[in-house]
């Protein structure tokens, strides 16, 4: 018997078509005739994995969805010359790196020698929550050449020795060999791999790689194409043992000499948490961005403090234009004044111009929401007795107390710190503390902004009797984050 058949016409009372071969249908508007209708998220078209990858959102009893914020916990462009020492970790045997502006390059000196390669990581490790959430990395590399014999590269989420050839230990990351790109978990060494993606590159051509991974799967994708994904294996509690992992790579020549040359560049990598709802200040995610109270990338690594280590500074006389030599060349330290300065004199015992933004350096604001300050008398005080008041400098685009404001250049900007003025006795003795009856920190109840290319420093002036001989050791550190 031949099926039945439903006439698509125009005619009243029949089914319609839209003009298309399509019967137009409306859902029914009466409750009680309402059937189902559910909504789902298409997350990828199944271009490359051969199905839609579809989800359907959560609500819960009053009627909320279920929404994912993200938050970032790293980001990095590689667009300077030197390493950051203070964020990432290089390790190397005999394979080199090249820091350009146009990015991180791995085998620098185009080596195909055998058991050689190098690794790189953040200091930072970044948490993975067991609740269902995600953790995501995301990075833009190119490969100088196709996939080669006897050379590995892995770049993701992982752990790993520090010793050649930097075989990850637990994680998740991309994969090439000389079989092509496919992706990796690893569980505290036992590594779960997808089937080589079907994927092809253009020599130091650059793509957007991007790991998602939680309790249930890892996926991984390319230019937002999702190319595989990994099923947690079902004995185990997660796809890797870790609770907390750095971004890393790996670059390994290994199991005899590379067939070519080949080339890493990434660069930049970013990382960051989706689902769990993590407030945090602006100043706070900078702060685990750019890192605090130490140098950005492309600037002077190391601390923004000037404090020599278990060495005392060398006493010098302020300026009003200049810091001079072994005063505080930073953000905080220890300035060892000679006690001599000129009555009514403003002069520069701790000096900081904030890195100006270029192609290579990451222009920020230096945002300061206090100062704190103490002194004692090192060496004993002739002259005197006398008032000690400081002010905060900023916004100056010449390092002199006295730049005049112009077209092209700015005058600073003072802000006074009277709970931070200080009294000194005649001749006051050595290892006193000097008085501060309003006390050792200033806090500003709204932040202070100082912009790229800006100079940022703190005065004192003495007023009263001046002093003839003696040290004034005093201890400064600013409160700051970066914008």
């Amino acid at each position: 018997m031949a099926g039945a058949k439903i006439a698509l016409s125009g005619a009243v009372g029949e089914l319609n078509n839209d003009g298309n071969d399509n019967a137009a249908v409306n859902l029914p508007l009466t409750e009680v005739e309402a059937g189902f209708a559910t909504i789902t998220s298409q997350n990828d078209s199944g271009t490359k994995t051969g199905t839609r990858y579809m989800l359907s959102p959560e609500t819960d009893a009053d009627y909320r969805l279920r929404v994912a914020p993200e938050t970032p916990f790293d980001d990095e462009t590689f667009n300077y010359t030197a390493q950051n020492t203070g964020k990432h970790n290089n390790q190397s045997t005999t394979m080199t790196y090249g820091y350009t502006t146009g990015g991180l390059q791995t085998n620098a000196s185009s080596i195909t020698t055998t058991t050689t390669g190098l690794s790189m990581s953040t200091y930072a490790m970044f948490p993975f929550y067991s609740s269902g959430d995600s953790l995501y990395a995301s990075y833009e590399l190119s490969y100088s050449a196709q996939p080669t014999a006897n050379t590995i590269v892995d770049v993701g989420l992982f752990l790993r020795p520090t010793t050649n050839p930097y075989a990850p230990t637990d994680g998740v990351y991309f994969r090439l060999t000389s079989a092509g790109l496919f992706g990796v978990i690893n569980h505290n060494g036992t590594e779960t791999t997808t089937s080589v993606f079907a994927f092809t590159y253009s020599d130091s051509e650059v793509h957007k790689y991007t790991i998602e991974t939680n309790n249930n799967e890892t996926g991984f994708w390319i230019d937002d194409v999702l190319y595989g994904q990994i099923q947690k294996p079902v004995t185990q509690g997660q796809p890797f043992m870790s609770t907390a992992l750095p971004f890393s790579l790996r670059h390994a020549i290994t199991g005899g000499a590379a067939g070519g040359v080949m080339q890493v560049t990434l660069r930049g990598y970013g990382v960051s948490h989706g689902g769990l709802f993590l407030p945090r200040s602006e100043s706070e995610v900078n702060n685990g961005l750019f890192g605090s109270y130490q140098g950005l990338s492309g600037g002077t690594m190391g601390s923004l403090s000037s404090y020599t280590n278990s060495t005392n500074p060398t006493a010098a006389v302020p300026s009003n234009t200049a810091l001079t030599a072994n005063l505080i060349a930073g953000l905080g330290g220890q300035a060892w004044e000679t006690a001599t300065l000129a009555l009514n004199t403003d002069g520069i015992i701790l000096s900081y111009q904030v890195p100006a933004g270029t192609v290579s350096v990451r222009g920020k604001r230096l945002k300061i929401t206090g100062v704190k300050l103490s002194s004692f008398i090192q060496t004993v005080l002739a002259g005197g007795p006398m008032n000690r008041t400081f002010t905060l400098n900023f916004g100056h685009t010449a390092v002199s107390l006295a730049t005049a404001e112009s077209a092209i250049a700015k005058a600073r900007r003072v802000v006074l710190l009277p709970e931070l003025t200080q009294t000194i006795t005649a001749a006051q003795a050595v290892s006193t503390a000097v008085s501060q009856p309003g006390g050792t920190v200033s806090l500003f109840p709204e932040p202070i902004y100082v912009n790229p290319g800006e100079f940022v420093q703190i005065a004192v002036k003495h007023i009263g009797t001046v002093g003839t001989s003696g040290t004034i050791a005093t201890n400064v550190q600013l409160v700051y984050s970066w914008k």
